[in-house]
């Protein structure tokens, strides 16, 4: 089972927090869908790829228009740093021409990346650009003539002469993150350069202004937009407030005329994706308990009221009207991404392509959803999967995933706690989909909002509360063994299980992709972020008052080290494993339990498909060890280590109980 999830085909990014649109592209006939299809293997620690054009008419006869290339993984401006490396996809959105009879797309062969072009028919493809400087974004002009397209030659420049800098010795100042890299980034952000592409000559010049506009244009066939018109010329659109955190939503509007009519009705204060369906204007809406479900309503303009056409709890990406239906990439909690055609009026649901017919063979534990609200007010929700073989009356061990929940239940957020593997060995799951932050209630204002977080721990304790609740739900029904639940995070997961360390009695054993809250954290983030982390609230490195103390005492590890007895397993990127040593160290000294894996070549979240299998069966070895007393065949060294670091735990643990009953 863990290796049949790190070997599942996808479209797109799959982490729960990159809910992209643009992952596929609609014709202009609107009778072709084209996407990537991407499938990691182990084996090889590689992925393969695929660009496919699927008739939309003959349920998914899919034709391979390009085949090969590298995986290209998204960079960020992060912190004041630019080009800042992640492990999660970078989105490749395939582009039609006019005619649709060729789409291009983004494509890395080892170098940077660059712009490829495919015959739709299958009949070949080819590199079309010869650019130095990775190809971030592209358009295809409206006469398929041309092709507008962004590089940042600001970068290549800025790393260029960060490696000359490094010959007589890099000054350590903002530009470094210690528990990143050794070396310092590029200061950011760096504008793009936009390009000019005849496609007839291949002859490349800088772009104009008027021409470098269109890489802002959205498309309605590309499931990006934020306005329609019909065929009458009238505007349909979302009016988004002037604070907000998601300008794609907002109060629905539409142009008469020379009038502006607002639609007034409570559903429409949160639309998106407008559209027009005769005199009618379709929109999408998140809602229900914390908006898991998405629904679908239709609005006449004038009417005092919109009418709910569809909804569910299913996630859907990247939708495109097509006609009277919709065209979307749609999974659920037992099913991988797919596309599908629904008709929303029927409820009527097409499979148009399926890159995972063989899934629905597998056993899969079945799912509830329990919802909760903590005693801040704020809703959450979490996904129990049952073992495989669940009998009622039985209690299981239970190990809790994070920290969001909507869509395809596969390895909570950066995909390393494999949730219905879990199931197969025997697990009962909870997969928590975490609550709003507690400052984003009160301001739009993200650095106030911060503040607010971590006074109190305020948003800590949130989290914590809505991980716990459905835990005791899980045991009050008889499902849970309270004396055998494990907790998983990664980023801000790990932020939530390091605090439940600390602050819960419900956990028996942890497992960790990134570690520690520290008291060393001013100097592992570098100089430039520990002035964002000081702002917030945090103390500085030299600040050694009962406050400062007192704070630390609430989320760091070290200052509670002799207190601790949980076996902790740490799994990280040679990125960020330096911020782990301090825990580590601390627990090490003292005879905890803690063991530290450091993956090469990966960040914040893993890539490599044999990492991820890796790290997959370790944490399900490890909770099976410390909650089951199972060991594992195949894994006799580090069960060796295991049952030593129990050993000492016990040793430990008795010498210190016979210390304190001494008078």
């Amino acid at each position: 089972m863990p290796e049949d999830l790190v070997r599942l085909r996808d479209v797109g990014p799959v982490d729960p927090l990159q809910q992209y649109d643009g992952l596929f592209s609609v014709s202009p006939d609107g009778r072709h869908a084209a996407f990537q299809l991407r499938r990691g293997d182990p084996a090889t620690n590689g992925y393969c790829l695929a660009m496919l054009v699927v008739d939309l008419r003959t349920k998914g006869r899919a034709v391979v228009v390009d085949r090969g290339g590298d995986f290209i993984r998204l960079a960020l401006d992060f912190r004041g740093k630019a080009g800042f490396p992640t492990g999660f996809a970078d989105p490749i959105t395939p582009r039609w021409s006019p005619d649709g009879k060729w789409i291009i797309f983004r494509r890395r062969d080892k170098g940077a990346v660059q712009l490829w072009r495919a015959e739709t028919d299958g009949s070949g493809s080819k590199a079309i650009t010869e650019s130095i400087d990775d190809i971030d974004d592209f358009r295809i002009s409206a006469d398929g003539r041309s092709v507008v397209y962004a590089t940042r030659p600001g970068l290549r420049e800025a790393i260029a002469a960060i490696a000359k800098e490094g010959r007589s010795g890099f000054r350590y100042d903002d530009r470094f993150s210690p528990a990143s890299s050794n070396r310092p980034f590029p200061p950011g952000p760096i504008e793009r350069t936009a390009w000019i592409l005849d496609l007839a000559s291949t002859a490349t010049r800088e772009a104009t202004l008027d021409e470098a506009a269109l890489l802002d244009k959205t498309s309605m066939q590309e499931g990006n937009w934020t306005e329609a018109k019909s065929p009458a010329g009238n505007r349909a659109w979302v009016q988004a407030p002037s604070k907000t955190f998601d300008a794609s939503r907002g109060r629905l509007a539409v142009s008469a005329g020379e009038r502006i009519l607002s639609c007034r009705a409570p559903e429409c204060a949160d639309a998106s994706f407008p559209y027009w369906m005769g005199d009618k204007v379709r929109f999408l809406r998140r809602e229900g308990w914390e908006n898991s479900a998405t629904a679908l309503y239709e609005w006449k303009p004038g009417s005092a009221r919109a009418r709910r056409l569809y909804v569910t709890e299913d996630l859907f990406l990247s939708c495109v009207p097509t006609e009277e239906t919709l065209t979307c990439l749609r999974e659920g909690s037992l099913q991988p991404r797919r596309l599908e055609r629904l008709d929303p009026v029927s409820g009527r649901r097409d499979i148009l392509f399926d890159p995972n017919p063989e899934f629905a063979n597998l056993r899969r534990g079945r799912v509830e959803r329990l919802r909760s609200r903590n005693s801040f007010g704020l809703e959450s929700f979490a996904d129990l999967v049952l073992p495989v073989a669940y009998e009622p009356g039985t209690r299981y061990p239970l190990v809790v995933v994070q920290y969001a929940s909507r869509g395809f239940l596969r390895g909570g957020t950066g995909d390393e706690y494999p949730i219905q593997a879990f199931a197969n060995r025997g697990f009962a799951v909870l997969s928590i989909d975490k609550p709003d932050a507690v400052g984003l209630r009160a301001t739009t204002d993200f650095r106030e909002a911060d503040r607010i977080n971590l006074k109190g721990f305020a948003d800590r304790r949130s989290v914590l509360e809505a991980v716990e609740a459905p835990v005791r739900i899980a045991i009050e029904r008889g499902i849970a063994d309270p004396a055998r639940i494990g907790i998983t995070g990664l980023s801000d997961g790990s932020s939530t299980a390091g605090f439940a360390l600390l602050h819960s009695k419900l956990f028996s054993a942890y497992a960790m992709s990134s570690c520690c809250w520290e008291t060393n954290l001013p100097v592992r983030v570098g100089p430039g972020a520990a002035r964002l982390f000081y702002d917030m609230g945090y103390p500085k490195l030299t600040d050694d008052s009962e406050t400062a103390r007192a704070f630390w005492r609430e989320i760091a590890i070290s200052p509670n080290a002799a207190e601790i007895r949980a076996p902790i397993l740490a799994q990280a990127s040679d990125d960020e494993y330096w911020s782990a040593l301090q825990t580590f160290t601390a627990l090490r000294e003292l005879g905890r339990p803690i063991e530290l894996f450091v993956f090469p070549n990966e960040h914040h979240v893993k890539w490599q498909p044999a990492h991820r299998l890796a790290v997959y069966t370790r944490s399900i070895d490890w909770f099976d060890y410390w909650l089951n007393g199972v060991k594992t065949p195949g894994r006799a060294e580090e069960i060796a280590r295991w049952e030593a670091l129990r050993q000492e735990l016990s040793t430990t643990s008795h010498a210190r109980s016979t210390n304190v009953s001494r008078p």
